[in-house]
């Protein structure tokens, strides 16, 4: 019945896109020794599972970004039986959307739902819903039907939101037309009197549609890459919760996802706007508001992709050099070890290598310094994947470190006994 429910809900859409985007090779080039050095590092990783598993799902999503389908999926399916394995698919497989890799997201969701038990207690039903969302879109049938078996694990209904979710996705006529006389209905404020359970209930609403917003983005990238169209509605809903309250740093990222997108289309008057408008909201978060690092390397990307963009790439340089100042003196060391290479990632796509290797080399230090060896192979790795995404490779100076800090390990993991 929910498949049938699914499929009316569907048929009147049914000439829009009907066939699905073929993967599309992005051709991103990266270091691949220094991608090799990173995934042997990764693997010395001794102690918190937890810790562990949040940086395997972050290798994956890198490994998603440079297109490597078998080494994200082998990667994620060999991690340890941890709650955040799940989520990190879904990460994944994000990526390999907007990249038009379909097959992968296929692969990814199926993972997911295998891993969802780990996950029970912990954010499952989150995870769930998030599938529910992706498989829809992508039009997974049969992830759809497990997703919806899942309510016997997570013990959640979800059939009201999913509802709600379609009318987000796929608005019909009144729906539509509501949507552009009331678009901030999907986007109310949290009430001042709300009470605690209120208020956790707006918040968890709030992250839930924020991933459905880079949802949108994510398939409207794979159908410009396939050269089809997406619906104008969903830009529209994006728009809006970029306005809307925010409770994080996660508007910001999807202006620079807008910025990304419209770039991808062509139209760089309006990306160029998208990145000072990302600036802006960017401005008012505190350096210990980490998702912003990731941010400003992404608008650097696109700033670097436009050709008339010279003057933003001189100004955005000035602004990362800023950054670093204020990390430095704000975070404590091991932030700073984890966003430093963010940064200089983002200033040497700027073009300015000498900048960069002075952030690296600062990550290296702090890898260098720090007592605790599961943090060491955690910097190690994070600072190697930096390397691979820039395209880049150490000085002789900082790869002597790294190298140093590396053999080390053995002997710094025995004295914890880890």
């Amino acid at each position: 019945m929910k498949f049938l429910y699914f499929l009316l809900v569907l048929m009147p859409w049914a000439g829009w896109a009907a066939e699905q985007s073929v993967g599309v090779d992005v051709g991103f080039p990266y270091q691949k020794e220094a991608l090799a050095n990173s995934l042997r590092c990764l693997e010395t990783i001794r102690g918190d599972d937890e810790r562990i598993a949040r940086t395997r799902n972050f290798v994956a999503e890198n490994l998603a970004y440079f297109g490597d389908v078998e080494a994200a999926t082998n990667l994620l399916r060999t991690s340890s039986q941890s709650y955040p394995v799940p989520s990190g698919c879904l990460d994944a497989a994000m990526v390999f959307l907007g990249h038009g890799q379909r097959q992968a997201v296929q692969q990814l969701l199926g993972l997911s739902l295998d891993l969802l038990p780990y996950a029970v207690g912990r954010g499952a039903e989150l995870v769930q819903f998030q599938i529910l969302r992706m498989a829809t879109v992508t039009r997974d049938e049969d992830a759809i039907q497990r997703a919806w078996e899942a309510e016997k694990l997570t013990q959640t209904d979800l059939h009201r939101a999913y509802t709600a979710f379609l009318q987000d996705w796929r608005p019909s006529l009144w729906h539509g037309l509501l949507d552009r006389l009331f678009p901030e209905r999907h986007w109310l404020a949290l009430e001042k009197k709300a009470t605690r359970d209120e208020e956790i209930a707006w918040k968890a609403e709030r992250t839930v549609d924020y991933f459905t917003c880079l949802l949108f983005l994510r398939e409207a990238e794979a159908q410009v890459r396939s050269r089809q169209s997406y619906p104008a509605s969903w830009i529209r809903f994006v728009e809006t919760g970029i306005r809307a309250p925010a409770i994080n740093t996660r508007p910001a990222g999807l202006s620079a996802e807008m910025a990304e997108l419209a770039a991808l289309e062509g139209r760089n008057k309006v990306a160029l706007g998208l990145v000072d408008e990302t600036w802006k909201l960017l401005g008012g978060w505190a350096p210990m508001m980490t998702g912003m690092y990731r941010i400003e390397r992404d608008l650097a990307l696109v700033l670097v992709r436009i050709p008339e963009a010279g003057s933003q790439r001189e100004q955005d340089k000035g602004r990362i050099a800023k950054r670093v100042e204020i990390l430095r003196k704000q975070l404590t060391p091991y932030e700073q070890m984890l966003q430093l290479p963010l940064l200089a990632e983002a200033v040497y796509v700027l073009g300015d290598a000498k900048q960069a290797q002075a952030s690296w080399k600062a990550a290296a230090e702090l890898c260098a310094q720090n007592q605790n060896p599961e943090s060491q192979s955690i910097g190690l790795t994070r600072i190697w994947i930096s390397y691979a995404r820039a395209n880049a490779w150490p000085t002789k100076e900082i790869e002597a470190m790294l190298v140093k800090t590396e053999r080390r390990l053995p002997e710094e993991y025995a004295k914890v006994n880890f």
